[in-house]
């Protein structure tokens, strides 16, 4: 059995030199990446702070401007707040005034023609009618005498044609 032990300890001693031997190569090869990355650390960080430095110097004098165009635009929505509302309020009195002047204008009318049609009533009842009896008077009036004047020339001789004042009284 010392054979095997022998051979368990030559194999585990080859087996702890080859770890060895890949420790240090990975520990060679992190030391190369870690001094590669310390220079494009070192790079950027030299590119980047002029920028870096641009970018806050701008920004700190752009700090007051957007503030005051904050202010700005906090007053200006407040103005054109009030302002609809005005407007709102304005249109809303105009349109009630509107419908108020409709309504008066719509009882005008109304009441116009309510009198329209009284007086044409009255004017048909009282003055009217009268004349067209006095009219119809008239035309009797005529159409006897015309009746009269007929039977007065049958008798008294040929027939004469009517006169233009006759003829005209019918028209």
């Amino acid at each position: 059995m010392t054979t095997v032990v022998a051979a368990f300890v030559i194999v585990a001693a080859v087996a702890i030199v080859i770890q060895m031997g890949i420790m240090l190569a990975l520990y060679l090869g992190m030391k190369q990446t870690a001094t590669r990355m310390e220079g494009v650390a070192t790079r950027l960080e030299q590119q980047a702070a002029p920028l870096l430095a641009t970018a806050t110097d701008i920004l700190d004098d752009a700090r007051p401007k957007i503030a005051e165009i904050t202010s700005n635009l906090a007053e200006s929505s407040a103005t054109v707040r009030a302002h609809v509302s005005q407007m709102a309020e304005t249109s809303a009195e105009i349109m009630e005034r509107a419908r108020l002047n409709a309504e008066r204008v719509d009882e005008f009318v109304g009441s116009t023609m309510n009198k329209i049609e009284m007086a044409s009533g009255l004017l048909e009842s009282r003055v009217l009618t009268p004349v067209r009896r006095v009219q119809a008077i008239i035309q009797a009036i005529g159409t006897g005498l015309s009746f009269l004047r007929s039977n007065r020339s049958r008798s008294a001789g040929p027939r004469q044609p009517r006169s233009r004042e006759d003829e005209e009284m019918f028209i």
